[in-house]
């Protein structure tokens, strides 16, 4: 029988806040199609839709996890794995077990939504593996990643209403995109010492901290600018407007971190806040779509 420990380690590694943002940035893009096709905003089939998401989202934090050993045993010495609370061959299986579910799920909705699941599933395995250590490359990968749970999440709606997906369906996928693109990059600064041990060439490896957090304000800003085009799109209300402007509070503010971080320790230090921060705007984000198109 598992000791606590060895449960609250594997309930650490699922990551369940981020697989309820999953869950939630699925609803955003579902919602825009079911809304365009017959006026509702989630249906029974959204229940399937977020199953294989948040499954394929839990498999790729547990390998992440895995592939993350060497760096978490610097950076973040507290990780299930690393502090022994969970074996890494188990959470390995554990990882492929969710895989196999979460493509298992996806095919018998039908061999297209199996198609996409399987290439997500494979980009989030490679990501772990290999892709992450491209550096910039890798932010880009983790970010349309991310961004798919929109983009499935409008696919599968329109493949049970028979339809096509629509264009504005893209609108939240680009802005999910640039954000956690953002934070991918700040996510880099706060773990660059552990990074550079295990020699993944992240921005603020390849660049240094300072000119990563340029960059990470340079995309989080233009996040910012772009924050009204959804309403001005004409399909969300004004309650998108308010929850956006708390996004957009939550970037403002972690910019001003980023850019009060003058040593290496105050601006990794000022990244560990921002993500954080960035988290909580993220999932601000997921409630501006879905709330605005109430």
């Amino acid at each position: 029988m598992a000791s606590s420990e060895t449960i609250r380690g594997y309930i650490e590694l699922l990551r369940p806040h981020n697989l309820f943002v999953s869950a939630i940035t699925t609803l955003v893009g579902y919602s825009v199609v079911s809304k365009l096709q017959d006026g509702s905003i989630v249906g029974f089939d959204y229940l399937i839709a977020s199953t294989i998401v948040v499954l394929i989202a839990a498999a790729g934090y547990v390998i992440n996890d895995y592939y993350d050993i060497e760096t978490d045993k610097i950076s973040k010495p507290w990780r299930p794995i690393v502090r022994g609370s969970v074996k890494p061959e188990h959470a390995r299986y554990f990882a492929y077990l969710l895989f196999i579910l979460g493509i298992t799920v996806a095919l018998l909705s039908s061999l297209l939504i199996g198609l996409f699941a399987l290439i997500s599933g494979l980009l989030v395995h490679e990501y772990s593996r290999w892709i992450k250590k491209t550096g910039f490359i890798g932010n880009i990968a983790v970010s349309i990643e991310s961004a798919a749970t929109i983009l499935f999440g409008g696919f599968f709606a329109a493949v049970y209403h028979g339809a096509y997906v629509p264009l504005i369906v893209l609108i939240p996928t680009i802005y999910a995109f640039l954000f956690v693109l953002g934070r991918e990059i700040v996510k880099g600064i706060e773990d660059v010492e552990g990074d550079k041990q295990a020699n993944i060439y992240t921005l603020a490896v390849t660049v240094g901290p300072h000119r990563a957090a340029i960059i990470a304000t340079i995309i989080l800003a233009i996040v910012v600018l772009i924050s009204p085009l959804p309403w001005m799109a004409g399909i969300y209300n004004v309650l998108y407007l308010i929850f956006a402007a708390g996004v957009d509070l939550s970037i403002i503010v972690s910019i001003l971190l980023l850019g009060r971080g003058k040593t290496l320790n105050e601006l990794i230090e000022a990244s560990r806040k921002a993500r954080s921060l960035l988290k909580i705007g993220f999932l601000m984000g997921g409630l501006a779509f879905l709330l605005g198109i109430i």
